[in-house]
């Protein structure tokens, strides 16, 4: 099984200088936990998820953060996976980065889908695509904390 047969499409982008409040807002009425920030030229600038934006209101000292933009708070380190990769290989990339979301490249490094763990989950249990074994060892390094060198960029990947 290949990643463009189960992924989200098409994929949830805001642009790098999107206000924090209306990406909150499209994560929310998109059912989403991740947009892909876009640059000026439309390539990928980074990710911002609902953890980002939970950190950002947890450490801010103002009180109101809506002012600010999601290039400030993205994370800019961004890995992906392509649209015929199989399914094994996008959840190999997961388990080692800890990341629960891979935006998917097609043909010409075009973003054209979000692969998320709850897109093989779903495709797993009904379809006993991956082996329990794996899954369950995937689910383990997805959530495991990811390791300090990650983070000390201010990147979460």
């Amino acid at each position: 099984m290949m990643v463009h047969d189960i992924m989200s499409s098409p994929p949830r982008t805001c642009r790098v200088d999107t206000n924090l409040a209306t990406a909150s807002a499209r994560m929310k009425q998109t059912a989403t936990g991740m947009l892909v920030v876009l640059n000026n030229r439309g390539g990928i600038a980074g990710v911002l998820t609902d953890r980002d934006l939970a950190m950002v209101v947890g450490a801010t000292t103002e009180g109101d953060v809506r002012g600010h933009h999601v290039g400030e708070f993205m994370t800019h380190r961004v890995h992906t996976c392509r649209d015929t990769d199989a399914i094994d290989g996008a959840l190999h990339t997961m388990t080692a980065a800890h990341i629960r979301r891979l935006p998917v490249l097609g043909e010409g490094s075009d973003l054209v889908g979000v692969l998320s763990i709850d897109d093989i989950i779903l495709w797993a249990v009904n379809r006993r695509g991956v082996s329990a074994t794996a899954l369950a060892g995937a689910l383990r390094g997805v959530c495991l904390p990811r390791p300090a060198e990650d983070e000390a960029d201010g990147s979460r990947l």
